[in-house]
């Protein structure tokens, strides 16, 4: 079965192996390779994961759920003389639940080194000013009408209109340097 390369969630997991995340987590945590339903249980029972209280409740939900595993081949029936029957989780079962190998991390500096397009890039950055300079324009033509319809706010309005007056001169140099640089780039 070919792996993503995503890491893959319990929940992810549990939905391939048709069975309940709070069981597959005590199965991922077994040290040992061979085990009874009743020995399952138990493990089930004392982990923090654990839905149910009493013994009863919880061999059924374990039960269930390692006869879900068998249909898929995840879990196989062990054949024993005299004693309970063991089981043991198989290679697929394994193979579905370890999480794939880390991807190594990306060096930076080699997705910087992807050569972008000056002239593309100078036009974004233009295109930018271009509409924050209106943005200011606007701001800057409301206070003017603010102050001509409402005199008495006069004083506060003035301090705002000077700020958004001087942003709007600073877009415009940087619009008309664009815009002299790709005249240039252009010929």
């Amino acid at each position: 079965m070919a792996r993503n390369s995503r890491q893959e969630t319990p929940k992810s997991i549990m939905t391939q192996l048709n069975v309940k995340s709070e069981l597959l987590i005590v199965l991922n945590k077994l040290t040992v390779h061979q085990f009874t339903v009743d020995a399952l249980t138990e493990a089930y029972l004392k982990d923090p994961v654990s839905i149910h209280t009493s013994k009863k409740a919880a061999r059924q939900f374990v039960y269930r759920n390692m006869q879900r595993l068998m249909k898929t081949g995840d879990l196989e029936r062990l054949v024993t003389k005299g004693t309970w029957p063991l089981y043991a989780l198989t290679k697929q079962f394994t193979d579905r639940t370890t999480p794939p190998k880390p991807i190594p991390p990306v060096d930076v500096t080699e997705v910087i080194k992807v050569k972008v397009d000056p002239t593309q890039s100078l036009k974004e950055r233009l295109n930018r000013f271009k509409l924050e300079m209106l943005s200011a324009m606007g701001e800057t033509e409301e206070y003017n009408a603010i102050c001509s319809e409402i005199p008495e706010l006069r004083d506060e309005v003035q301090v705002r209109y000077n700020e958004s007056r001087d942003r709007c001169s600073k877009l415009l140099g940087r619009v008309k340097a664009l815009e002299s640089l790709l005249a240039v780039e252009l010929r």
